[in-house]
């Protein structure tokens, strides 16, 4: 029997704070690790976390204020779930995020849905229990 490898669904649940998150249905969604250190001076090692994906909504109040860097911890999680499984195959959990940019298009004469792109720096990281940086 081959693994299942279907995406079903991308879930974002961003936290403004203690007492303000919502939750939002992602098309897709990308990250990246890297090391945030000169090679030749291991002392001071850190890892950078980022985060890229594409909302499948327009921007509700919240996340606006998420994209214009208003005050809050901006903390959250990101859930993978593939076809027919309850829990997520993978979570990304931040206490911390930056956005770095957003982006839309749109086109004039179409019926497409136009969504939005974001780009952000994730602080705090866990993925599935392993702590990133």
């Amino acid at each position: 029997m081959s693994p299942n490898t279907v995406i079903d669904r991308i879930e974002l649940l961003l936290n403004k704070d203690e007492h303000t998150q919502q939750q939002y249905l992602l098309q897709q969604f990308d990250y990246s690790i890297s090391a945030a250190y000169p090679i030749a001076d291991e002392s001071e090692k850190r890892i950078d976390v980022h985060a890229s994906g594409c909302n499948r909504e327009e921007p509700d109040e919240l996340f606006l204020e998420w994209i214009a860097n208003h005050p809050g911890t901006w903390s959250g999680v990101v859930h993978i779930f593939f076809k027919n499984e309850k829990a997520p195959s993978l979570s990304i959990h931040f206490k911390q995020s930056i956005l770095n940019s957003y982006s839309q298009s749109f086109t004039e004469n179409s019926g497409y849905q136009q969504n939005g792109y974001f780009a952000a720096q994730l602080k705090e990281v866990t993925i599935n229990q392993v702590q990133m940086n």
